[in-house]
């Protein structure tokens, strides 16, 4: 053969080896495995945190009461008959026996004259015949028809004075009077209401709660008392009565007394009742915040340590206890010491990382 087909058969060979370890990379390369482009890291979620803590819970029994005055009266017309005189206030103090509305007794009181001088004949008639009694100059009988004359006149004027008494309309007991609902001039009948009249220096506080609350109820139990009007102020009172008849709604009737000089609490108003029980043991207390509230059971996320991806946030289901002041208490599904979200829950999800911008203090006012 000659060198020239020699040289071109070398060469067909040679474009046939590099052509196959091209082929054979080529296959390498898409045999070979590769790693899966990593997912993105999504940033953690900021949230406020709190560490439970066991504490004194303050346990109380709330209730809704209604504040009742020491003494209160609505004043009210015990007869018939026209206004004369009205000698009361709209709000002022009056003392026990004031005179607030005077009604016409000028019928009464002539009446009265009358039978005065009836009496007086009565009485000198039955003083002659006890003397001629003495002297046997008149009769027994003579003696005790003089005697029931006498206090027949004597009762009726007894019965006069009381009707006159009555056309005037006095204070019952020391007090502040309410509006007056009188007029000059007006005719009032029997019954009709006047002014009333109202003493706070001593006001009751009227509530019920349930029958299972009475192995812990005693007189002179401390109850905490508030007030829409003051809602920043808290009103000592004590139990003074214990109703011993469960109501039909299975309530016990309680009443608490305030003593409220200063006249802040009116009667009539409606007030929050907390009534303080013994204290049991240190309970685990986190910020009511920090649970979530369902139909399905009460949750909130603790927070735990992965090495990984630091901080994640885990649902975990509790037994709610007692609530107070922001706080409440965790029965079971909570450990000493767990971190808990108390702010930004609305944004996570179980098992998503989060970052702490804010550490809460627990703090548990008695």
């Amino acid at each position: 053969m000659s060198r020239s087909l020699l040289a071109g058969l070398a060469g067909l060979a040679g474009l046939a080896v590099v052509a196959a370890a091209g082929l054979a990379g080529a296959w390498f390369l898409l045999a070979e495995p590769r790693p899966a482009p990593a997912a993105p890291a999504w940033p953690a979620t900021k949230v406020a945190l709190a560490t439970a803590e066991r504490v004194t819970v303050p346990r109380r029994f709330q209730g809704v009461g209604e504040v009742e005055a020491i003494r209160q009266v609505l004043v009210a017309a015990e007869t018939s008959g026209r206004i004369t005189g009205i000698d009361v206030t709209s709000g002022e103090a009056v003392k026990a026996g004031t005179l607030l509305v005077q009604l016409n007794d000028a019928v009464e009181r002539a009446e009265l004259q009358q039978q005065l001088a009836q009496l007086r004949n009565a009485e000198a008639r039955l003083a002659r015949l006890k003397r001629l009694v003495e002297r046997n100059a008149a009769s027994r009988e003579q003696l005790d028809d003089a005697q029931a004359e006498r206090d027949v006149t004597a009762a009726a004027v007894a019965r006069t004075r009381a009707l006159i008494d009555q056309k005037a309309i006095r204070a019952p007991f020391d007090g502040v009077a309410g509006i007056r609902r009188v007029h000059p001039g007006q005719y009032l009948e029997t019954g009709a209401p006047v002014v009333s009249l109202v003493d706070t220096s001593l006001l009751r506080i009227n509530f019920a709660l349930d029958e299972q609350a009475m192995p812990e109820l005693s007189l002179g139990q401390r109850v905490e008392v508030s007030a829409d009007a003051w809602p920043d102020q808290v009103f000592v009172a004590e139990i003074t009565a214990i109703d011993p008849l469960i109501g039909d709604a299975r309530m016990v009737r309680i009443q608490a007394t305030l003593p409220e000089p200063d006249g802040r609490l009116k009667a009539g108003m409606f007030a929050g009742v907390r009534v303080v029980r013994p204290s049991g043991p240190p309970a685990l207390v986190v910020p009511e915040t920090a649970i979530t509230y369902t139909a399905y059971g009460d949750s909130l996320f603790v927070t735990r340590a992965d090495p990984a991806r630091g901080l994640v946030a885990t649902r975990v289901a509790v037994e709610v206890g007692a609530r107070w002041d922001g706080r409440a208490e965790i029965v079971s599904g909570l450990a000493d010491g767990d971190r808990v979200v108390t702010s930004g829950q609305v944004r996570l999800v179980d098992g998503m990382a989060v970052e702490p911008v804010a550490h809460d203090t627990l703090e548990v006012r008695p």
